[in-house]
């Protein structure tokens, strides 16, 4: 054999083993042991798991969730479109696949917002207007039932929905309830339907709704808030959180946080104690709960611009370099050494676009944000290394 051929093989067999690597960690999650209960449940086809995803701009906007959502429904059952809010008639981006209608104007509150003076409620985000009669409308998936969460006067929510005859239960006064002082009501129909009319005798905050299907499967709530660090999910004493313990009562919290710390120059130690309190509150509430994380992606800001003109042009160009965040890193591995330290899983989505050349154009202009093609890459990605790990448990754990 020649050295020629000798030294292609060799390239040959060095790509292809970094490229195995690297599919293994795209695919991989860390401390996975600690999500066999949930694993458990998923192998049962009677159970609604519900599952929580938290986190930032990247959640928000919904593709990332749904990219995830959409896979683990489709493997294990969809009980429905989980947590539902009006980002729309907050004037606020979310996700497309469902919509609330109003003749009215609302105002809106984030937990983000500066000088925030009052709770925004289970989602990080409200609206509100004076206290009197209001209608709504909810269109999405098909759904039986719409679980809302408000405040109000008296009477209860009156529903239609085509030929369905609904029926409002009572409300359930969380007002004595530690991090949630609402309203709940459950509107249920007859039938599954898309769309639900609401008129409201008196309505003054609404915080959102989860809408299911009756169906067993996963029950996936997506909550994230444009700017949110974890010291927006902290703050009132962790009612955020809490509420989101009781009310939504998930068997997996998912959690997708740290671009904007990276950005704000928080330090591990800071991140490492805002991520203890927000769990601490979680166990508290709810101590059977499991966590995975995700780790923030590199990200990019801007250095500098460079002005110039094109030939024959008056206007004035720029030429924009960008370079990365080292806080990214620095937050990375501090996030990193605490779910070692404590067991939880994670996920390290910033280790598997190093490692995936697709993410070269998955950045949306700001370098900050990706497009709904990178965002739906990172929600397949995340998916692949869930059923990855389920199945290799699953191997070993099949039912006699």
């Amino acid at each position: 054999m020649s050295r020629r051929i000798c030294k292609s093989l060799v390239l040959v067999w060095l790509f292809t083993g970094i490229c195995a690597a690297a599919s293994a960690q795209r695919l991989h999650l860390y401390n996975d042991s600690s999500l066999y209960s949930v694993y458990r449940l998923l192998q049962d086809n009677d159970n609604v798991v519900p599952i929580l995803h938290l986190g930032d701009s990247h959640v928000q906007a919904g593709f990332f969730p749904d990219a995830v959502k959409d896979r683990l429904q489709n493997e294990f059952g969809d009980a429905g479109q989980g947590w539902v809010f009006p980002y729309n008639l907050a004037g606020t981006n979310g996700p497309g696949n469902y919509r609330w209608g109003s003749f009215l104007k609302w105002n809106s509150d984030r937990m983000v917002d500066r000088n925030v003076s009052q709770w925004a409620g289970p989602g990080g985000i409200m609206i509100s207007r004076q206290q009197s009669w209001s209608a709504l409308t909810f269109s999405g998936k098909p759904l039986k039932c719409l679980k809302l969460w408000y405040e109000g006067g008296q009477g209860l929510p009156k529903a239609n929905a085509g030929e369905n005859r609904p029926e409002a239960g009572e409300a359930v006064v969380y007002e004595h309830e530690p991090g949630i002082e609402a309203k709940e009501v459950r509107v249920c129909m007859d039938s599954v339907t898309e769309t639900i009319s609401l008129n409201f005798p008196s309505i003054s905050r609404l915080y959102g709704g989860v809408a299911e299907n009756g169906e067993p499967g996963i029950l996936y709530h997506a909550i994230g808030i444009n700017g949110a660090q974890f010291s927006h999910y902290n703050q009132f004493d962790g009612r955020t959180t809490i509420a989101q313990m009781n009310i939504l009562k998930p068997e997996l919290v998912i959690i997708s946080l740290g671009t904007n710390e990276a950005f704000g120059a928080v330090s591990a130690a800071q991140l490492r104690q805002e991520i203890g309190q927000m769990t601490g509150r979680m166990k508290e509430r709810n101590p059977e709960v499991r966590f995975l994380f995700t780790t923030p992606p590199s990200g990019m800001m801007k250095k500098r611009q460079v002005p110039y003109k094109r030939k024959g042009k008056k206007r004035i160009y720029y030429r924009v370099s960008y370079v990365k965040v080292s806080q990214a890193t620095t937050l990375r591995d501090a996030m990193i050494m605490l779910c070692n330290e404590n067991g939880w899983a994670y996920w390290d989505l910033y280790g598997a676009m190093k490692a995936d050349a697709r993410f070269a154009r998955a950045w949306s202009g700001d370098r900050v944000h990706f497009n709904a093609y990178g965002y739906a890459l990172q929600g397949q990605l995340l998916a692949e290394a869930i059923l990855a790990s389920y199945e290799q448990w699953n191997k070993q754990n099949i039912k006699p």
